[in-house]
């Protein structure tokens, strides 16, 4: 595996299991679903738009990153019951929301780079 699919699981993973670690602080549940309200979906979004700027792809380890960050917190720090599986069902499905932002951010980062390549950036 290249070293940038490498970097790209490692930020992916730290900063969707920074949502779960924020949770308390932030919406005052432990698991950010359990939110009122878009918190959890919006967070991984912008987790994800952070880490595609970071690290523009692969796209599919940025997902495995998410689920690996995610689940790790889950299984480190929080207690695990009967509804585990159907948790980690969920966990699975969101964090399409946050490969959803890793796209955003990498085509972002595209762009500036392209653009900063051919002089059109001001400043």
């Amino acid at each position: 595996m290249k070293p940038r699919a490498w970097l790209a699981i490692a930020v992916s993973a730290l900063l969707s299991g920074a949502v779960w670690a924020l949770s308390p602080w932030l919406v005052g549940h432990l698991e950010p679903w359990d939110a009122d309200g878009p918190f959890y979906p919006l967070a991984l979004l912008v987790a994800g738009v952070v880490a595609g700027l970071l690290i523009p792809g692969p796209l599919w380890a940025h997902y495995l990153g998410a689920c690996i960050g995610q689940f790790a917190y889950e299984m480190l720090f929080l207690d695990v019951g009967p509804l585990f599986v159907l948790g980690l069902a969920f966990l699975l499905a969101y964090s399409v929301v946050f490969l959803l932002g890793a796209a955003i951010g990498g085509y972002g980062r595209a762009r500036l780079t392209r653009r900063a390549s051919h002089g059109h950036v001001s400043g």
